[in-house]
């Protein structure tokens, strides 16, 4: 199923720089699990396809498919392939808000066995 056939999706389409990545749990400061200074590239493809590559105090990457939500301004990310093996064939729900040229994607994870909740902050990058 084609992610792109709905305007949202059209939208989320290209390469996109990471900005920032924090995470927080209940009552507590943000924290960046991969350093505050983590370098990443993010891509959506036409055909459906994900890739994720987060590097910084650490190394994440993935690589699957996503499904967009236009009504509920979702995206699932489904990894096929992953940097940290037990993630393969997860399937990771985001909340979309799209600010100009940045792209904020934000939703639950697990941290050092933790619930967090996620805010990782893309730029769009030039053609």
């Amino acid at each position: 199923m084609s992610s792109t056939r709905n305007r949202l999706g059209r939208r989320l389409v290209g390469r996109w720089r990471l900005v920032s990545y924090s995470a927080q749990s209940d009552g507590a400061a943000p924290v960046h699990p991969l350093g505050a200074s983590a370098k990443g590239v993010l891509e959506y493809s036409r055909e459906g396809n994900v890739s994720v590559h987060i590097m910084g105090e650490g190394y994440f990457s993935y690589y699957g498919y996503y499904t967009v939500d236009e009504k509920a301004a979702t995206v699932t990310h489904h990894l096929e392939l992953c940097s940290e093996r037990s993630l393969a064939g997860a399937s990771n729900l985001r909340h979309i808000a799209v600010e100009g040229s940045r792209l904020v994607l934000s939703g639950p994870m697990q941290l050092d066995g933790r619930p967090h909740t996620i805010r990782v902050v893309w730029e769009r990058q030039a053609e």
